[in-house]
């Protein structure tokens, strides 16, 4: 590296100490000093850069096996708080427990537009069931926003919105 760096700076050192008047025997001494401190500064360089290499390789097993600790621990806590088929959750508000998908699907509409005796009607219909906070239930299929669960207590199953669920530590 540092002799391909002294090639372009010799000649140019060179025709900037002739183009400045220096007779040849300054010239040839400038050359020289040019030469050595190229020399000096790539030396300087490749040292420096063997230190950052260096520590580089001495600080990464620590930052690799960190990263490695927090993708496990996210791995585990995504796993430890998403419901899965046959895990037992708890109902985090008062809800309604939509009987069919299509219920689920009537019933968030109605409550979208605020549509209070639309929920009343499905409600008397037999369509939804309410809910009290903190009811326990078994997950029997799970998606991304409702989740089928069956009541513990009724043993009614239905539809209820995912993120009102907390799996039962």
């Amino acid at each position: 590296m540092s002799f391909s760096l002294n090639k372009l700076f010799i000649p140019a050192g060179l025709a900037v100490l002739l183009i400045t008047g220096c007779n040849s025997d300054e010239a040839e001494q400038g050359a020289k000093e040019l030469e050595e401190e190229t020399k000096n500064a790539a030396q300087a360089t490749e040292k420096k850069s063997k230190e950052v290499v260096d520590k580089v390789k001495e600080e990464a097993p620590g930052i690799i096996q960190n990263m490695k600790d927090t993708y496990k621990e996210s791995e585990q806590e995504v796993k430890d708080n998403t419901l899965q088929a046959g895990d037992q959750a708890t109902v985090q508000k008062d809800a309604y427990l939509a009987l069919t998908p299509e219920a689920y699907d009537e019933l968030y509409q109605l409550i979208e537009i605020n549509d209070v005796e639309g929920v009343d009607k499905i409600v008397q219909d037999n369509k939804v069931k309410e809910i009290k906070q903190g009811s326990e239930a078994e997950i029997l299929e799970r998606e991304i926003r409702r989740t089928k669960v069956k009541m513990k207590d009724s043993s009614e199953e239905g539809y209820l919105p995912t993120t009102m669920l907390e799996p039962v530590k």
